[in-house]
């Protein structure tokens, strides 16, 4: 994924969270607001588990990160990255899911971009520095 590697504070934890819950939302055809709840119909269900993949894999969110910022246990986001995993053996599945991998790392640039714009810049010393 280019330079960008993981070492998120939970500022970027936060807004790669709903990226991604947006992203598995849209997908799935469900609700946004169902991904972050303890609904266990199948459509969200696995939404929320391509969700937590896509932080786990895309933005290299540990397992315990993803866990806390989803409010569940680390070995259940452990068994939704296995889910998705095992399913990725079907070639069209696995290209789904590599567009979506992809829309996420771009969502993700897009904000840190973003953000590095809007901060303020400093002087020091004669070298411009950003806050």
């Amino acid at each position: 994924m280019g330079g960008w590697s993981g070492g998120l504070n939970a500022f970027y934890r936060k807004k790669i969270v709903t990226a991604s819950s947006q992203i598995a939302a849209r997908t799935c055809g469900v609700e946004y607001d169902l991904v972050a709840t303890t609904h266990r119909k199948a459509p969200v269900a696995f939404a929320r588990q391509l969700a937590m993949y896509l932080c786990h894999v895309v933005a290299d969110m540990s397992l315990r990160d993803v866990a806390e910022e989803f409010g569940r246990d680390r070995t259940t986001v452990s068994h939704a990255c296995h889910a998705i995993e095992d399913r990725r053996e079907c070639p069209i599945f696995d290209r789904q899911i590599e567009h979506l991998e992809n829309a996420l790392a771009d969502r993700i640039r897009e904000f840190v971009a973003g953000d590095r714009k809007s901060r303020p810049q400093l002087e020091k010393k004669g070298m411009r520095l950003f806050a």
